[in-house]
Parts: structure tokens; sequence; C-alpha cells
């Protein structure tokens, strides 16, 4: 609530360091709901619930509002774009699969607008960042679940927090945007996170598919 105030204020970069907060509780909130045994003290009381509630406004309903306030789409029309895909997201019933995977876009939304404000890019360039994801949404690919994927763990989480740091580094400058080049180096992380997921979407239906074949060789 406080991010989309400092948004209604012509803050953005207080709005997305807010968001920044509300990602690490996001990322820590199982954590702490399952050491204090929440699900046991309050039995009628449903933290995904409200988790689902918060993660709506984080992940999708400020990011596009800050498109929309900062005019980083070249028409209002396009907002609609990332909206329906990401209440496409939401309203599946397999959003995340048994194996700790996101299936689809995982609605990422607020990285997505972050970089659109800071790079500021051509109408069409632009139009394409919001549907592309926004088409990926629909596809039921696989994408890594950090805080419960176990994948190249060590690796995610070590360069997730070196781009966590330098994204708070770029946010707290006084100038925004921030240096262009120190931009462009803090994508290393989103084009790892895309990659590997790719990949190892690809690795599980190729074993999957070689696990169907092997009765009729047999």
């Amino acid at each position: 609530m406080y991010a989309l105030m400092a948004v209604a204020q012509g803050d953005i970069r207080l709005a997305f360091l807010l968001l920044c907060v509300s990602c690490f509780i996001d990322a820590t909130d199982g954590l702490l709901a399952r050491l204090v045994r929440v699900g046991e003290v309050l039995p009628g009381f449903s933290g995904a619930q409200v988790d689902n509630a918060i993660d709506v406004f984080t992940f999708i309903w400020i990011p596009i509002f800050i498109m929309g306030v900062e005019d980083l789409l070249p028409h209002p029309f396009w907002m609609g774009v990332p909206i329906i895909a990401a209440l496409y997201a939401y309203g599946q019933v397999n959003m995340k699969t048994p194996d700790n995977f996101f299936l689809g876009f995982p609605s990422y939304w607020n990285i997505v607008a972050l970089y659109m404000w800071w790079l500021r890019p051509p109408a069409g360039i632009a139009v394409l960042m919001v549907t592309v994801p926004a088409v990926l949404s629909f596809i039921p690919t696989r994408y890594l679940y950090p805080s419960r994927n176990f994948v190249l763990w060590r690796t995610t989480w070590g360069l997730a927090t070196v781009w966590t740091v330098l994204v708070l580094y770029l946010l707290l400058q006084p100038e925004q945007p921030p240096d262009h080049a120190l931009v462009l180096l803090s994508l290393f992380f989103p084009v790892y996170y895309i990659a590997l997921s790719f990949f190892m979407d690809f690795s599980i239906r190729r074993a999957a598919r070689r696990r169907r074949r092997q009765p009729q060789s047999a």
C-alpha cells in the first residue's frame, strides 16, 4: 500500500524500493510461518490465500500501474496484456508443479516494469517487453521456483544475491535512471533465470519422452 501511495505521489524509486521489501517478505514468510507452526496454531487460517492476495499487488497491479503512470507503453490499451496474462496465471489450479516449478511465466511484472522504467525503450520494444512474457504465461513451460527448487540452488542463490545487491545499489542512486551500463549488466540474472528454466523444462520433457518409450522397446 505504501508503494502504491509512492507511485501516486510520483516517487517511483521509493515505490520500487518498497516492492523490494515486499519481495523479501514474500521470500521468507513461508519459512517463518512453518517455524512458528501457523498451520497448527490457526488451523482455519490459510496463509497461502493471504500470500496470493499480496502477491497480486506486488507482482501485478502496482508494477502495471507504474507502466501506466510513467507512460512506459505507447497506449494504455497495452496495460491489458499483462493484466489478462497475470489473471490467467493466478487462476491456474496447477500454477505450481509437484516438482516445485512455476508453470508458465510466473508474473514477475515488477521486474519487467523496473527495467522498462530504467531503460525507457522505444514503443515497439516496450510492447514486446509485455507481450512476450504475456504469451509465455499461456504456455505450460517450467520456470524455477527459487525458494523451493534445488536445481543448481547454490549458483542460483549466489547470483540472485549479487543481482539483488546491484538492483538495490542502482535504486539508491539519487539520479534516476542510474548508469546505463550497470543497468544492462544487471540483466545477467534475469537472462540466467530464463535460460536455466528453459533448459530444465527441455530436460524434464526429454526424460519423460524417454520413459514413455522404454515399455515399447522392451
